[in-house]
């Protein structure tokens, strides 16, 4: 699977157009910076500087930790005392480590307190340690906690550098988060409350695109419920995209991969629209091509309880039980409309049903290992390879319920092996994230948007390529959306 290098495109599109003319740049300095110009120009390698820049906060010790970095082989970069957290915010973009003294994160100190919480909200490596810095810690569920020295956070910033170099130069989705029910909350995607979802925690966690999913809850069957079904679900996506709209300048509406990469290369993030649970379809299957028109990419269709189209993996009246007659006719017409068919929350019998006559690939939109922790919301090794052979996919989450028995102690390496395992035996083009952000998602190290660098950190430290990385984090979601979309063209 390719990797987006928006650079690399950019200068293949400026090339195009100059055609077989193309001249190289041809740079006249002054004579007074022409010779350190061109030394310093001959000696830069292609691709990124290899030196992490650690940030280091000015204070009494500032001279010494400026040294030992410099011999840990890293670039230091005196950060000047301010009260302004926004500055340090910005400012902390840019920083791949920071080396703090040990205590020197008090309650007395807003310039140390901001500073913390710059470096603790972008989960940069750091070392120092305070009792108040680790407060923050535990209030932001980050597991990392203080290194034990400049050598150390020397390799951890390396890493860090990686991840962030390869964050923003390929596509990444979270498949799944649930913002959309925080909306009555006061919740949106330009406010950095509460939510796990927003645009200020994507920035930080460089994650470029999500799917924001219409969620209901099931409740009756009969025609005027299912009526009302539909207008709940159908006022959600108004909902979202007035939310979008309202933050148009830093956002936009995406239906392809193609538009997600657009509005990456314009330093916007994108936005897909899912909806979970098919009861939003209501009991009119004309409703699928109003979902498809309206831009939705994935259906899961089922939630916690059986409904009109299939039965649910959890209270069910029998798990072995899948589509009813107006099920397979949604698949179908999900096929025929290019809307992913997706079947987390199913039962088995759903689950074999849709393996079995959908006519393009299906998806687990939110899911994990049932042979990692044993729960109905998980899929088995049959389950997963049936997938695989479907050339769909399992996105897995982090939702502390259905991931481990001590639900408290959840963290981000639950995730890597309910991940782990899924790749051993789905294989490395089978499998994506949806941590479930707002839908119960959330976990030690990996709580919010924010968060999402720490996987790719995660990937890079147990051997994944970056082409791998790049099929993890989007590469193996948009090949089935556009092979759903394929198989659309051939049915009409």
């Amino acid at each position: 699977m390719r990797i987006h290098c928006f650079i690399a495109a950019s200068m293949a599109v400026f090339f195009a157009l100059l055609g077989s003319e193309a001249l190289a740049q041809e740079n006249v300095y002054p004579a007074k910076v022409k010779s350190l110009f061109e030394k310093t120009d001959a000696s830069e390698k292609p691709g990124y500087s290899d030196v992490p820049l650690i940030a280091v906060p000015q204070c009494g010790k500032t001279s010494s930790l400026v040294k030992s970095i410099q011999k840990a082989g890293a670039q230091a970069v005196i950060i000047p005392e301010t009260e302004d957290g926004a500055v340090l915010r910005e400012m902390a973009s840019q920083w791949d480590g920071a080396a703090i003294p040990d205590g020197w994160v008090k309650e007395k100190s807003s310039f140390s307190i901001l500073f913390y919480k710059a470096v603790a909200e972008r989960n940069i490596p750091h070392t120092g340690a305070s009792p108040l810095s680790e407060e923050i810690d535990k209030g932001l569920m980050r597991i990392d906690g203080a290194l034990s020295g400049n050598n150390e956070l020397y390799r951890k910033s390396l890493v860090f550098k990686r991840a962030k170099h390869l964050m923003d130069n390929i596509l990444t989705i979270d498949a799944h988060g649930d913002l959309p029910c925080c909306y009555d909350d006061g919740c949106e995607l330009g406010l950095r409350q509460v939510n796990q979802v927003s645009l200020q925690k994507m920035q930080e966690g460089h994650l470029s695109s999500r799917v924001l999913i219409s969620y209901l809850g099931q409740k009756g069957l009969d025609d005027e419920s299912s009526r009302k079904a539909f207008a709940y679900c159908d006022g959600m996506i108004d909902q979202i995209l007035a939310d979008i709209d309202k933050n148009k300048a830093w956002c936009g509406l995406a239906k392809t991969e193609e538009e997600a990469i657009r509005l990456k290369a314009e330093g916007k993030k994108a936005f897909f629209l899912g909806i979970e649970n098919g009861y939003g379809i209501g009991n009119d299957i004309r409703n699928v091509k109003h979902y498809a028109d309206r831009g939705v990419v994935y259906i899961t269709l089922s939630h916690l309880y059986d409904n009109a189209i299939c039965h649910s993996s959890t209270h069910s009246a029998d798990t072995t039980l899948g589509l009813t007659d107006f099920g397979r006719a949604v698949v179908r017409e999900m096929n025929r409309y290019g809307i992913i068919v997706d079947v987390s929350h199913t039962s088995s019998g759903t689950f074999w049903d849709c393996i079995k006559y959908s006519k393009a690939p299906i998806i687990c939109s939110h899911s994990g290992a049932k042979a990692v922790f044993k729960h109905d919301r998980n899929i088995t090794d049959d389950q997963l390879r049936a997938l695989a052979e479907k050339d769909g996919l399992v996105m897995v989450y982090i939702v502390p319920d259905y991931m481990r028995t001590d639900k408290k102690d959840a963290t981000i390496d639950d995730t890597m092996e309910h991940l782990m395992h899924c790749i051993k035996v789905a294989g490395i083009d089978h499998v994506g994230i949806s941590c479930d952000f707002d839908g119960g998602g959330g976990g030690w190290g990996l709580n919010g948007d924010n968060d999402t660098i720490n996987l790719t950190v995660h990937l890079l430290e147990a051997g994944f390529s970056q082409e791998d990385i790049a099929k993890i984090w989007s590469g193996n979601f948009f090949r089935v959306l556009t092979s759903v979309r394929q198989a659309q063209e051939n049915s009409l």
